[in-house]
Parts: structure tokens; sequence; C-alpha cells
């Protein structure tokens, strides 16, 4: 049965749809003696030829009511390393040219350490090596001086050991050797989000986005920084480059339906969750978009199995009270 919901549905909507917020970038642990000083967590990130895959970034975070998020990013030998709390972490590369790349590893267990070992798969047209068949990223990066490297390299380091200051003037030192740094950067930017420097991080977003395009993180990067600044019309354009670039990613579509959602573009951001989940979002707040998205369209049957969805994957969720109070009220509407 299809039903007018009632304007306390709707409030509720924009409350509970921006309760489930763009993925915030700068998270830190919210219990720090978890995690220790910038090594617990180790990784080596190589192609299928044994190549070590150099500037690679890796994101890493955790799910559940207790949130971190954090990137490292591998240097020249691909090995990378971070700190990180004392749960099951997830983490995913995504590298231009290449298979996303995703796993998890349980670090709940004293001494919470591990060491990862992480194998790039190539997508046709990639040359082995992590070359991309374009010459064009291969030429600028070919021509990146060795002491803007060192500088990166630097800066990369102080990053992984969660020293976003520190970082900050190596990259800038990087950028200034070599002015299309693309990836520094785009590195500048994420410790300037940590640092919660958020005009900075813009603009350096935009730099490296100017000088190469076909960076996935930066653009996702800079639509999440538009949407936590309530400029959802800006957060569109980089997050459909974002799912351009990595058609198969399920967070390109999630961060698509949650901007399309403050847009008031309903269908198109029922599209997108239905996307997300196709491609296995694990993030179960997208049901709760998704209902929200159906709600506004007046398919309050499809919404009500939307929410009762998101109860089932997140019970304990702070946002479940909201849910089940959005529920009763589909139902007491659906039955007048």
């Amino acid at each position: 049965m299809t039903i007018n919901p009632c304007k306390k549905i709707m409030r509720d909507a924009a409350r509970v749809v921006l309760a489930v917020s763009v993925t915030t970038v700068c998270a830190k642990a919210q219990s720090g003696s978890d995690v220790e000083s910038g090594t617990n967590f180790q990784g080596q990130v190589r192609y299928e030829n044994n190549a070590p895959a150099e500037f690679v970034q890796v994101e890493l975070w955790t799910d559940g009511e207790s949130t971190w998020r954090t990137f490292a990013l591998t240097d020249r030998s691909g090995k990378f390393h971070t700190g990180s709390p004392c749960m099951v972490i997830q983490y995913k590369i995504e590298a231009p040219g290449y298979r996303p790349t995703s796993g998890s590893v349980d670090m709940s267990i004293t001494p919470c350490r591990t060491l990862q070992w992480i194998t790039l798969k190539a997508l046709p047209g990639t040359k082995p090596g992590g070359a991309p068949a374009s010459g064009v990223i291969d030429a600028r990066v070919a021509a990146i001086p060795p002491d803007a490297k060192q500088e990166f390299d630097a800066g990369q380091r102080a990053i992984n050991d969660n020293d976003f200051m520190g970082a900050i003037p190596h990259l800038q030192k990087a950028i200034a050797l070599y002015p299309r740094y693309a990836e520094a950067y785009q590195l500048l930017g994420v410790a300037e989000l940590q640092m919660n420097h958020g005009a900075q991080a813009e603009s350096s977003l935009l730099k490296a986005i100017e000088i190469e395009d076909r960076m996935p993180q930066a653009q996702y990067l800079l639509g999440v920084l538009y949407a936590k600044t309530h400029r959802a019309d800006l957060a569109e354009g980089p997050f459909q480059r974002f799912a351009e670039l990595d058609p198969q990613n399920p967070d390109a579509y999630f961060e698509l339906a949650k901007v399309s959602f403050a847009l008031n573009k309903f269908p198109d951001a029922e599209m997108h969750a239905r996307k997300s989940i196709k491609l296995e979002e694990t993030n179960a707040g997208v049901h709760i978009v998704l209902g929200y998205a159906l709600l506004r369209q007046r398919k309050a049957e499809s919404a009500k199995q939307a929410f009762q969805k998101f109860l089932k994957l997140d019970p304990n969720s702070p946002m479940a009270t909201d849910v089940r109070n959005t529920i009763v009220q589909i139902d007491q509407q659906t039955h007048k």
C-alpha cells in the first residue's frame, strides 16, 4: 500500500540520513591506549610479477560503534606501517589499473600486531609492475627528481607514524621541488584533513586532481570534504568521477546515494544505494539511505523492508532506535 508519510517521518529522515555521515577520513581511535607507536600494523604490497608497489595508498578502518580510519602509503619497497587499535581491522587498496583489493585481520588479541602481504592484480591493459597502459602517468612520475622523492618519502613516513604536522613541511618541499607532484598534493591533503585544516586540504586535493584527474582517492577525499562541509552540490562531481575510475567500489555509490538524497534527487539516491548494496557495501547504513529515499517516493512497504534489513545487519547501532520508530510510524500510517 502506498502512503503519504507524515511530516514527522520526514523530519526523522533528514536527521537519520545525516547521521549516516559521509565516511570520516579524519577519525582517530576512540581508545588511544589501544594504538601503538605507529608500527603494530605492517604490510608489504607487491604486484603479480613480485615487483614492489611503490607509493600506493592503503586505507584502513574499523566498523562498529568505536570507529577508526586512517591511510598509509607504501614506500619504494612496497612497505607500509601504521598504528591501529586492537580490533578487527579492514583494509583496502584501490590503485588505477588494478583490481580493488581488500581484506580484514583480527587484531583484537594482545599483542595486537600483524604483518600482511598483499598482491595487486592487474586489469586488462595494465603493464606489469604497476605502469598503466597510458604513458601520461609514467612520464610525469618518471620525471620526479630524487630530492623531491626523498621529501615525499619523509612525509609518508611521518603520516604512517600519525605525525601529520611533521609530514606537511616535507610534502610542501616535495611539491616545491616538483610542482607536478600530484601524489604529494594528495598526501598533503590527507595530512591537512587529519589536522582539521579543511581549506588547505581542499586546495591540495584540487591541485592533485588538476595535475592528474585519474586519481580515485583524491576524487573521493575531495567529495568527502565537500559533503562534510554541507556542499553536496560540489560533492556530487568528485564522487561521480570516483565511481567512473573505480566502478566496482561500493563506497562510490554509497556516497553518491547520500549526496543525491541531500540534493532531493530521491530516485537517484535509490539507484545508487541499490548499486552499492549489489556491490556488497559493508556499511549497513546504506539501507537507511535506501529506506528514506524510498519513503520520499511514497514506496512505504519497500522502505520498511530496507529499514528491517538495516536492523538485521546492525541491531545495536546508535541509529537503531530512530529506525525502529520510523517503522512503527509507517505501520501506523499504513493501517489508518
